[in-house]
C-alpha cells in the first residue's frame, strides 16, 4: 500500500477538523453526511490471507501477485428521527493492482488493475450520545461492481462482476458539533479503520 496515498487524504481530513472546530456543539441529529478514508477492505485482506490468488477468465487461469492497494474513500448520509438509531447508503470504492503470473509456470505475464465501487444500504445506534462525544455501531449491506483489466504478453481483456459485500462498524468514536471528526473499527467495505468528517444537521 502507497503511504503517501493513504496519509495525504487523512492529513487532509484533520486539518479541516480543527479548522471547522468553532462551528459549535451538536446535540441532535437528523441528518448526518460524512466522508470518509477508509484502510484495508474486506476483499483486501482476503487477497493478502490467500496468498496467491486463482483469476480464470478466457486468456487462461492466472495468480496475482505484487499486490498494490489504494485506501477506500467513502460518501455516507444517514437520517434519524430520534438521534440515536439511523438508516441511510454510502458509495465508494477502491482499486488494486500488481502482477499476474501465469498458472502453470509462474513466469509473470503482465499487469492487472481492479476498480471497485461499492453502493450499500446502511444502519447506525448511538450508545452515546454526549456534548462533544459519541460511541455508536453500525452495519451495511450493498453490492461491489468490479472492473478487472487483465493482460497476458499483447493481450488484455476486462471482466466485470457484481458481487455482495458487508461492512460491520463494531466500535464508531465521533468527537466535535455539527462539523466533528470519527475514527470507526470494524471490517468490511470501508476498510478495518475509517477515519473522516461527518456534518450533523
Amino acid at each position: 500500500m502507497n503511504v503517501k496515498r493513504v496519509f495525504k487524504p487523512l492529513a487532509v481530513l484533520i486539518l479541516m477538523t480543527v479548522a471547522v472546530s468553532s462551528l459549535g456543539l451538536a446535540q441532535t441529529r437528523r441528518h448526518d453526511v460524512s466522508l470518509s478514508y477508509g484502510l484495508v477492505t474486506i476483499d483486501q485482506m482476503a487477497d493478502v490471507i490467500e496468498d496467491l490468488v486463482l483469476i480464470v477468465i478466457t486468456l487462461g487461469s492466472f495468480y496475482k501477485s505484487e499486490m498494490d492497494f489504494t485506501g477506500a474513500p467513502f460518501l455516507t448520509y444517514h437520517f434519524s428521527r430520534n438521534s440515536r438509531f439511523g438508516f441511510g447508503a454510502a458509495v465508494g470504492g477502491y482499486q488494486s493492482n500488481g502482477t499476474l503470473l501465469n498458472n502453470i509456470t509462474e513466469e509473470p505475464v503482465g499487469p492487472f488493475k481492479e476498480t471497485n465501487i461499492v453502493g450499500a444500504l446502511e444502519i447506525d445506534y448511538r450508545w452515546i450520545m454526549k456534548k462533544g462525544f459519541q460511541l455508536y455501531s453500525g452495519a451495511g449491506f450493498g453490492a461491489r461492481f468490479r472492473k478487472g483489466t487483465y493482460t497476458d504478453g499483447d493481450e488484455t481483456e476486462t471482466y466485470n462482476r457484481t458481487l455482495p459485500t458487508f461492512h460491520l462498524n463494531a466500535l464508531g468514536l465521533r468527537f466535535g458539533g455539527k462539523v466533528g471528526f470519527f475514527a470507526e473499527f470494524g471490517a468490511g467495505y470501508k476498510g478495518v479503520i475509517n477515519l473522516g468528517l461527518s456534518a450533523q444537521f
